[in-house]
């Protein structure tokens, strides 16, 4: 008669499982985020364009909400993310140096950028980088 009680349990499939999802889960975390956020005094909707190295997103956010999107883990000299907006018949546009784990860009009730907004992580768009 063979009994189990004495052998050790052998768990390598948790071992395995971990290892495929290790991957993931770093990527997902060392991403770092930039959200732009509309102020909730804000009038009407914002139209914007976001694009981060010519991977475009359209779409629109309303006072109060924020919208946002992932940089690159590992970004190289030409690495650009840009979001132009339009509110109240007022275009801007700026580019984002996204820092980890997270950038917040405020823009305020009149559409330009809040003073909350760190300056060190934006500048005014101009060419793209070479």
């Amino acid at each position: 008669m063979t009994t189990f009680a004495n052998k050790p349990k052998r768990h390598y499939w948790r071992w395995v499982v971990a290892l495929l999802l290790a991957p993931i889960v770093f990527w997902y975390v060392a991403t770092p985020q930039v959200s732009f956020h509309f102020s909730d005094k804000g009038q009407g909707r914002l139209g914007y364009i976001l694009n981060v190295q010519h991977d475009i997103s359209k779409g629109e956010i309303y006072p109060g909400e924020a919208t946002g999107g992932a940089g690159h883990i590992f970004p190289n000299n030409q690495f650009f993310m840009e979001f132009n907006w339009n509110n109240g018949g007022v275009s801007h546009c700026i580019r984002v140096k996204p820092k980890w784990p997270n950038t917040d860009v405020y823009i305020g009730a009149d559409g330009a950028i809040d003073s909350r907004t760190d300056s060190n992580v934006i500048e005014a768009c101009g060419a793209l980088p070479k």
